[in-house]
């Protein structure tokens, strides 16, 4: 009974020790998020993977608060309101087929320190979906730590149901090379 303890007890103190060692590595690195060049590059191209799968996996990710932070202008260090009004109506109209939708990321590119192409297929109930979705792209926003689906790969992806959305408001603002207007701090 007692040898059962005190494997019991080395076991669990072995994983705290590797908790409390991830997350010292993690604040070793300043919590910056890694940058899509040198020594860092896979580690960028796996965080930006990340950000694309917790946009569009609807089982593991399904609340905007899940998804946020993970798309540009919608979480920290700003925010679109208009931009998160028009993610929130495209959710509430397509809730039911977000939740069986996923992502495989098929080829990340890196365009500059802080930037990235994605050639991604949407999975529509478990099965791959080649040639739905539009090329997409990836940020490193300044002020954030951690790399985000850019504004623009949102508002192509919320075209595909509703193409009047890049005709006004945020979107046909980042289509035309800006920042929606209505950008605060977040």
């Amino acid at each position: 009974m007692r040898r059962r303890a005190a494997v019991l007890l080395i076991a669990t103190l072995t994983a705290g020790m590797l908790v409390v060692g991830a997350a010292a590595d993690a604040g070793a690195q300043g919590g910056k998020a890694p940058k899509c060049k040198g020594k860092t590059k896979a580690a960028a191209i796996e965080a930006i993977e990340e950000a694309y799968f917790k946009f569009l996996d609807g089982a593991s990710s399904p609340t905007f608060e899940d998804k946020a932070p993970y798309i540009q202008y919608m979480g920290p260090p700003v925010q679109s309101p208009a931009l998160i009004a028009l993610y929130q109506e495209s959710s509430a109209a397509n809730e039911a087929a977000a939740a069986t939708t996923s992502v495989q990321v098929n080829e990340v590119t890196c365009t500059g320190k802080k930037t990235a192409d994605v050639l991604y297929d949407l999975v529509l109930g478990g099965e791959p979906a080649p040639g739905i979705a539009p090329p997409g792209s990836a940020i490193l926003e300044k002020g954030s730590k951690q790399w985000k689906v850019t504004a623009q790969a949102f508002c192509d992806l919320t075209a595909l149901g509703n193409a009047s959305v890049l005709e006004s408001g945020p979107c046909s603002e980042i289509l035309s090379g800006s920042d929606p207007s209505d950008l605060e701090d977040a």
